[in-house]
């Protein structure tokens, strides 16, 4: 006697679960560098314990914390890697310049996407043109964009035109 073969909707059920479980690893790797931050993770930032002794010496050994010592801190944007760095370190008054290194545009914005709203409380629509310098949003594309953060907190911030690329700025 012959063992039984599956039937026809038992091999369709396997091969059915089987595409199921690929199309879901392929959505998890091809979704592009990283997701941008939702409001509700921005506000468990704020609220997280904002520095460790391991992030403290990989930010003085970084680029940026050099940049800091002198006076000026920059970010820069590419293509490929983003923000660099993507996250920073600063003191209130101090100002972070936003400078494009590549051929898409950078529209650096105050999180979240799309309304703009964590740093200055308003909305996308309601602060640009930002005539006063209090909203975190360039308001436009842009090769260079310069902001000094006036209050403490982790402000997280994204390409507008681009919003799978983001960092955070932590004001202390």
């Amino acid at each position: 006697m012959e063992p039984e073969q599956p039937t026809g909707g038992a091999t369709r059920y396997i091969v059915g679960l089987i595409i199921i479980a690929l199309i879901i690893i392929g959505i998890s790797f091809a979704g592009g560098k990283r997701n941008a931050p939702t409001e509700s993770d921005v506000t468990e930032q704020e609220t997280a314990a904002v520095s460790t002794s391991t992030e403290k010496e990989t930010m003085e050994n970084t680029p940026a914390a050099e940049a800091m010592k002198g006076g000026a801190t920059e970010v820069v944007y590419t293509t490929s890697d983003g923000f660099t760095p993507d996250n920073l370190s600063v003191k209130v008054g101090d100002t972070v310049k936003f400078v494009k290194k590549s051929t898409e545009g950078m529209w650096v914005a105050s999180a979240t996407h799309p309304t703009h709203t964590v740093y200055g409380g308003t909305t996308l629509k309601e602060h640009c043109p930002d005539t006063s310098g209090a909203a975190f949003d360039q308001c436009e594309s842009g090769n260079e964009y310069s902001f000094t953060f006036a209050k403490a907190g982790t402000w997280a911030y994204h390409n507008h035109l681009r919003v799978g690329m983001y960092g955070k700025v932590i004001v202390k």
